[in-house]
């Protein structure tokens, strides 16, 4: 069996789904829209203010901040959640996409010392994206207050088995103590299916569409799993919007594996031109149910068509490279 996709376009589609662009951010756009800077409560269907917000954040042992990695205006405001946390009392662990699990060795042994500046050094080093300069500030917030940091990002070397070869390549037990399989329903599978292939341009075979799939929902169970010793004291999580969803995200393996936790999660939502009614937003769901407890509205950041290099790219390896 050949597949047409070369390894740097497996790379480039998972950046896509996981960033949605690169993280250099442009220019702001529709920062007069109705709904920016709006916070919309998803299940009470009504808005509430900063304060309201802050008082529900706070109650959370696991607080899930779902960012579009290179908006701003997402990071400033992930950054007076976290700081929030800090000054009602809590000491949460800050748990992030942006590093990789097996750095987290590397992690601990950087943030020890008494420079801070040199720990900082040391930390914003393991970040995973190539533009790390985003999140110095919470990382900053954490090394100021001394809190943990959990390297939660699973790599792609590591899911490759299951992209390609299905759960059969995964340890089963494993399988069974995340609740990969427990969680999932019909409907959360054929919403998944229809988004992967949405986000990557419409370029992606069934077997490789059914492949990220598969990741997506191992990488969701793996990084709740690294959260799971540090629920007690609490968790504030760095992560794409797409893994702070309720109805296909990291709720759905806390609900099953740390069911007494109190889970909360907001999404941070760029507007869209002419969608005025949050309801609009909120319907966006594989289930019914609403993608976020919260949804923050925010600008939206200016970018290129992230579809028309990948298609271009697709083209010029049709018929050519495969992959084994």
């Amino acid at each position: 069996m050949t597949r047409i996709w070369s390894g740097s376009i497996l790379g480039a589609l998972a950046l896509l789904w996981l960033a949605w662009g690169s993280v250099h951010a442009g220019e702001m756009l529709l920062a007069d829209h109705p709904l920016a800077g709006k916070i919309w409560d998803t299940n009470g269907r009504s808005y509430i203010d900063e304060a309201a917000l802050l008082a529900r954040a706070n109650a959370a042992d696991v607080l899930l901040l779902g960012e579009t990695h290179d908006n701003p205006v997402h990071h400033a405001n992930q950054q007076k959640l976290l700081q929030a946390r800090i000054d009602s009392g809590a000491r949460p662990a800050l748990l992030m996409e942006q590093l990789n699990v097996e750095d987290q060795a590397a992690l601990d042994q950087a943030l020890v010392g008494s420079d801070r500046d040199a720990v900082l050094r040391r930390v914003i080093k393991l970040v995973k994206f190539a533009d790390a300069q985003p999140y110095q500030p919470l990382l900053a917030i954490a090394v100021d207050n001394q809190l943990p940091v959990i390297a939660a990002n699973v790599s792609n070397q590591h899911l490759q088995p299951v992209i390609w070869r299905g759960y059969a390549a995964y340890d089963a037990g494993q399988l069974k103590r995340l609740a990969v399989e427990a969680v999932w329903s019909e409907s959360r599978q054929n919403y998944l299916l229809a988004h992967m292939g949405g986000a990557h341009c419409g370029q992606l075979r069934d077997e490789l569409r059914a492949g990220l799939t598969r990741s997506q929902r191992l990488r969701d169970a793996l990084i709740a799993d690294s959260a799971l010793a540090s629920v007690a004291r609490g968790v504030v999580a760095i992560v794409g919007s797409g893994h702070a969803r309720r109805d296909i995200g990291l709720p759905l393996y806390f609900a099953a594996r740390a069911p007494s936790a109190r889970v909360f999660s907001i999404g941070f939502v760029e507007v869209s031109p002419g969608a005025l009614d949050p309801n609009i937003y909120a319907a966006d769901s594989a289930t019914g149910e609403a993608p976020y407890d919260v949804i923050w509205f925010t600008p939206r950041v200016e970018r290129g068509d992230p579809c028309a290099d990948m298609v271009k790219g697709a083209d010029l390896k049709k018929g050519g490279e495969t992959q084994p």
